[in-house]
């Protein structure tokens, strides 16, 4: 089993031939040019061979929805209407104060439009 390298102690002469730096002379120093010619034909060995392409950035494309705007109301006030309220948002099977208020509107829109 390999240790790593971790049995290696500076100055200890056994391991010197493995302590020498890499040879590099031989690797491109600016950036890789790629023929499209020989891309296109590696590409079609790789289909051939049954791999298919998952590219970057094509296909379904999952995002979240944009979120609406939010703002955060205290409400302070008698406590019977404000029970009234949370008891009004319970019944109506309401998971936010925000759908009783949106209720509310509803209602008042309706009437204003009746009434004109």
């Amino acid at each position: 089993m390999s240790n790593f390298g971790f049995d290696k102690r500076k100055g200890d002469e056994s391991n010197s031939e493995e302590l020498k730096p890499m040879e590099k002379s031989g690797l491109p120093r600016g950036p890789v040019v790629n023929d499209p010619a020989r891309e296109r034909q590696a590409m079609q060995r790789a289909e051939d061979l049954g791999y298919t392409d998952r590219g970057q950035g094509r296909g379904i494309v999952r995002r979240r929805p944009v979120a609406t705007p939010t703002a955060t109301v205290y409400i302070k006030g008698p406590e019977e209407v404000l029970e009234w309220f949370i008891n009004y948002t319970a019944e109506r099977g309401h998971k936010a104060y925000w759908n009783s208020i949106d209720d509310f509107r509803k209602l008042i829109e309706q009437e204003a439009g009746s009434g004109a």
